[in-house]
């Protein structure tokens, strides 16, 4: 007995269905990994200004604490906490009239190998306004020891300290 002949068809993918399959595939793996790296930048990014507002936080208030003296050194108050010395940092700023606030020192903090640079400034109080303090922090892009260009990111911070 013949066996009756059968109409074969192909029930799998074609080369083409799978090439297709696999690009598409590899694109949207592509756009998930750039995605991820740009987040992950951010990020970091988000963290190091986060740590930069806080060391100029600290630095104002222990200042603050010692009254605006100016001969406060943040390294004989803060070297216990955290890596501090004196280096070179970012100018100071004007005031509201234009002119520099008076420079109190620079520094260079090292939180979690990113390399910060700090200056303290002040404007002395009259008999009718309070002492302005001023602390600018710059850090690098690449977050090294290198001299900063001019160009960095920084955060600047003032406090008014009242004397009665």
């Amino acid at each position: 007995m013949k066996s009756p002949i059968t109409n074969r068809q192909s029930t799998g993918f074609t080369l083409t269905e799978v090439m297709i399959s696999i690009l598409i595939v590899m694109v949207l793996v592509t756009g998930a990994m750039g995605y991820q790296y740009n987040s992950t930048r951010d990020v970091k990014i988000s963290e190091v200004q986060a740590a930069a507002s806080r060391i100029a936080m600290l630095l104002l208030e222990g200042w603050k604490g010692q009254q605006g003296d100016t001969a406060f050194d943040p390294v004989d108050v803060f070297s216990d906490e955290m890596t501090i010395q004196t280096a070179s940092g970012p100018g100071a700023p004007d005031n509201s009239g234009g002119v520099p606030l008076t420079t109190l020192d620079s520094y260079e903090v090292v939180l979690r190998g990113v390399y910060y640079f700090v200056t303290l400034s002040y404007e002395a109080s009259s008999a009718s306004e309070p002492m302005l303090l001023n602390a600018t922090v710059a850090w690098r892009d690449d977050y090294t020891q290198d001299e900063l260009e001019g160009d960095e990111r920084f955060v600047r911070y003032s406090t008014f300290l009242v004397s009665y």
